[in-house]
Order: structure tokens, then sequence, then C-alpha cells
């Protein structure tokens, strides 16, 4: 609530202390006069009801008002209970009608203080509009012209009959600005409510624009990203392939040209020096077999890390372990072999096919769970990476797939694809036959 809502609610309170006063002190005063006065006969014939004790009237008055005060400082502590709200909401209207009631329906304005506190108090629109009309009946109904004619009761001009005219317009025209007074304070209070509220939907829709900038912003910011994310992978596939050609021109480059000058060397003295010939062509073995060693060296290079410290069955249910750790994907892992033993390039290309399948799954097709499986058929090795996500109609053969294709295809094999349900790879490669799968 802002500080002048709080402020002129508290006015309105004291507002209506000051109006329920004078009625009060009105109503005893008169009463006390016609007993002194020897009045009360005249009274009683120019009445319709026989009104009630002033003091106990008075007394049941203020207790009712200050409780409907302290009960609408409490109910702040319940504004998140809608159902203790509600009956709290309840009991207010309750101790309103019992003040209008002891006033003989001469005041009904005490309503309005409960409606500013409705507006301000009740978030829910449903039940705050609810609350909004049966006040605003109770308003239009709490008239002494209408309840007189169902319930007998005393009107306040009738209690200023015992004054002469003079006295009693005063009277009327003190009670008269009071509720006027009440009424423009209320008016005044809608106002800089409905202006809080415009000033909020405004800060609101700001925000939801701030927001939605920022949703772009981001999405542009993420597609920044992973256009840089894709030129990194370019990068490094460049710098691989430098590295690959550098490993190449160092190693195979060398041991050719050390094994061309040494043929021109055996061939030029071949004619005359056999024993020459045969040493240079040890010589030439040696450099070979280093070639290849150092050839060996820089394939191994390219190996997974996982591969080097583990052997493929190890290495292949901690990179499932790995993935489901930073992820909350679910990858469940069949494998039906025996013992996983092939050869480098054969581990290589299997755990090279699994990684990217279970990385597509993941990163393209937003699946849940995925589900690898490795079963050998005859002759073949049945590889299939199956999963639960969107799936694609149309397959375009990006760069991971094109990866899978060109390992698979060097050791002869066969890959197949499906994007009907999930998606689907199926790679067949055969297996070079051993001791170990007899």
């Amino acid at each position: 609530m802002s500080r002048n809502l709080y402020y002129l609610r508290l006015f309105m309170s004291l507002l209506n202390f000051a109006i329920l006063a004078f009625l009060s002190a009105v109503m005893m005063v008169t009463f006390n006069t016609i007993n002194e006065n020897y009045m009360a006969r005249n009274f009683l014939e120019d009445i319709s009801y026989l009104p009630k004790e002033a003091t106990k009237s008075t007394v049941i008055v203020f207790l009712t008002f200050f409780l409907l005060l302290y009960i609408i400082e409490v109910r702040k502590q319940f504004k998140h209970k809608s159902v203790v709200s509600v009956g709290i909401y309840v009991i207010e209207i309750i101790l309103c009608l019992i003040v209008i009631r002891c006033l003989y329906i001469s005041y009904n304005g005490i309503l309005l203080l409960v409606v500013a506190d409705i507006v301000t108090s009740i978030r829910d629109k449903h039940n705050r509009g609810l609350f909004l009309v049966i006040m605003g009946l109770i308003y239009i109904f709490a008239d002494y012209d209408i309840v007189s004619s169902i319930i007998p009761t005393i009107s306040f001009e009738e209690i200023l009959s015992v004054y002469s005219t003079q006295y009693s317009t005063l009277l009327l025209g003190i009670r008269n600005m009071l509720v006027s007074v009440n009424h423009i304070a209320f008016i005044a209070y809608m106002i800089i409510s409905m202006k809080n509220q415009m000033k909020e939907n405004a800060r609101i829709a700001l925000l939801n624009i701030q927001l939605q900038t920022a949703n772009e912003q981001l999405k542009e910011m993420n597609e920044q990203l992973k256009d840089y994310a894709g030129m990194r992978e370019k990068m490094g596939e460049t710098k691989e392939r430098n590295r690959i050609a550098r490993e190449i021109h160092d190693t195979l480059g060398h041991t050719m040209t050390g094994l061309s000058v040494g043929i021109d060397a055996c061939i030029a003295m071949i004619d005359y020096s056999i024993e020459g010939t045969k040493k240079q062509l040890n010589q030439m073995s040696q450099v070979a077999r280093k070639g290849i060693d150092d050839i060996r060296r820089s394939v191994n290079k390219l190996r997974p890390d996982a591969l080097e410290h583990h052997n493929l069955e190890e290495a292949l249910e901690k990179l499932i372990e790995d993935t489901v750790l930073m992820s909350n994907v679910q990858i469940y892992y069949n494998l039906q072999v025996p013992e996983l033993k092939f050869n480098t390039d054969e581990e290589d290309m299997i755990y090279r096919v699994v990684q990217e399948g279970i990385t597509n799954a993941i990163r393209h097709g937003k699946a849940d769970n995925i589900h690898v499986n490795i079963k050998k058929e005859d002759k073949w090795l049945i590889l299939t990476i199956q999963d639960d996500g969107i799936g694609c109609e149309e397959i375009h053969t990006g760069f991971g797939l094109i990866h899978i294709e060109e390992r698979i295809h060097m050791l002869n094999g066969k890959v197949s694809y499906d994007g009907s349900n999930g998606f689907c790879i199926v790679a067949k490669i055969p297996i070079r036959w051993s001791e170990n799968y007899d």
C-alpha cells in the first residue's frame, strides 16, 4: 500500500470515529434531555419505534468499531491464506451491520471503510469482485427508508424532533457534512488506488517488454555461440589435420626419403659390392621398422583417451557413466558379446560411433532415453543406438553422421538411419574373427 493510501485510510478511520461519536453523543444527549424535561410522552407519540437505552447502544457501537479496526490490521497477517481472509471479511461485514443497527440506520458510511480495505487487500479478481458486489448491495439497502419498511426503527430526524427547527437543522447539517467528507475521502482513495494500479500495470508491461527483449538478445547470443562453437569445431578439425600432416611429413616423409636414398645407393653398388649392398639393405630395413614405429606412435595419439587407459568394454561403460552424470539422460547399455576384443582400428571405430550417436541424440534429438545395444550375428557385429528424441522425417547427414559413415566404411561395414520414431543408428561391422570368438 502506498503512503497516500495509508494516510487516507487512517483519515477515514478517524473520520468514522468522529461521525460515530457525534451521532452517539446526539442520541445520548437527546434521550437525557427528554428524561430531564419530562418530554417522554410527547416524544413517544411522535415516533414509531421505542429506542433502546442510549448508553448501552453507544458502548456496543464503539466496542464494535474498535474491534473492526483491530481485525482490519490483523487480517494483513493472513493475506496469503485465502480461506482465513474470506472469513475475516465476512466478520468485518457483520460488525459494520451491528454498528449500523445500533445507530438506527442513521449512518452507513462505515461500510466504505471496509470497501477501501477490500479494494487494496484482495488480489484475486474473482473474490474482490464478489465482495464489492456484496458490499455495494448492503450499502444500497442499508438505508432508513428501505429498512424501516421491513424492520421497525427510528430515524435521526425523529430523534431531533425534540429540538427547535434551527437547532435540528444545524445538527443535520453537521451530520451531512461529515458524511460528505467521508464520501469525498472514499472517492479520493479509489482514484489514488486506480492510479496506483495503472502504474503497476504499466510497470509490469514494461518489465514484460524488457524480459522479451532480453529473451530475444539471449536467443541471438545463443545463435552466435552456436556459430562460434561451429567455427571452433572447424578450427579444431583444421588444427588436427595440420597436426596429422606434420606427423606424416616428419615421420613417413623422413623415412621414405631415407629409403629412397638407400635404394639409389644399393643400385649403384650392387654390381661391384654385394656385401656393401647387403649392409645397406640391413640399414634400410632398420630405418623402415623405425618409420613404422613412428607411424604407430602418431596413430596412437589419435586414439580416444579412454582407450589409452582402459579396454573397449571399460571405456564404453565409463563413457556412458560420465554422460549420465553430466546430463538428465538415461542410457541403457546392453552388451550381448561375451568379450569385446578387437583390433585397435575396430575399437576406435566402435567407441567413436557410440560416442557420436549419444552426442547426436542429446544435442539434436533432445532425447530423454537412449538404448545402446551391441551383439553379434554370424560374422557381423551389430551396433544399435536408439533414442526417444524428436527424430526427423528427412535425414540430412552432417559432419557427425558423415564421420560415422567414413569410419564404418573404412572397415567395410554398413550403416543405416531411421528417424521415424526418435532416431536410430544401426551399424554392421565385419569382425576379424580370432580364437577369442570361437
